[in-house]
């Protein structure tokens, strides 16, 4: 259960888990969902829990019958620094370079627009994301900016015509470390008989 609070939000599942989620700044709208970077305190079974952590409201949801995939990620590094991104694959399409990318960069508590996002991830054999990198063109930059990630535990689930990969990720951006999330949506399709 998650419901919204004066500050936030607070969310509990059954007894074992119960938080907070203060804001820390105002929602960006990405690809139809806007996503608020929070500060988490609260507990987890017996432990106490105290990080970042983002709530996404999805806005518009994804249309399935015209789409492939979809990528939801974010890397924390502090209150005032993040990244968020989004994708959404057309169906029929070839490939990643197809993809509908948007992104935000926080930097000094600002979010930054991007004028355009690179998304590079490995997969396992199962489909899995496993390690990803981020490059990040931001209006008038000569160079991106550039982010390395690699998961550290995950789950899969299979839903009516769809699987999800969730992962936590862990980040390096310009030598700080962060912690983030990337989860990918796929349409589960059945084999073809060769």
């Amino acid at each position: 259960m998650i419901e919204p609070t004066e500050a936030g939000w607070r969310a509990a599942s059954g007894g074992d888990v119960a938080l907070d989620l203060e804001r820390v700044l105002d929602p960006v709208e990405l690809g139809g969902a806007a996503i608020t970077l929070c500060r988490a305190t609260g507990t987890a079974g017996d432990r106490p829990v105290s990080g970042l952590a983002t709530v996404t409201e999805t806005r518009e949801p994804p249309s399935w019958e015209e789409l492939e995939a979809v990528r939801g990620i974010s890397a924390l590094f502090d209150e005032r620094s993040a990244i968020m991104a989004t994708t959404r694959r057309p169906a029929g399409a070839d490939g990643h370079g197809e993809e509908q990318a948007r992104a935000v960069l926080v930097a000094d508590g600002e979010p930054l627009g991007v004028e355009d996002v690179r998304v590079s991830t490995v997969y396992d054999a199962d489909g899995r994301q496993r390690t990803s990198g981020l490059e990040l063109w931001l209006p008038g930059e000569e160079w991106p900016r550039r982010a390395f990630g690699s998961a550290v535990a995950g789950t899969s689930l299979q839903l009516e015509g769809l699987v999800v990969h969730s992962a936590v990720f862990s980040w390096r951006m310009e030598g700080r470390a962060g912690i983030g999330a990337y989860d990918l949506v796929v349409r589960d399709r059945p084999p073809v008989a060769a």
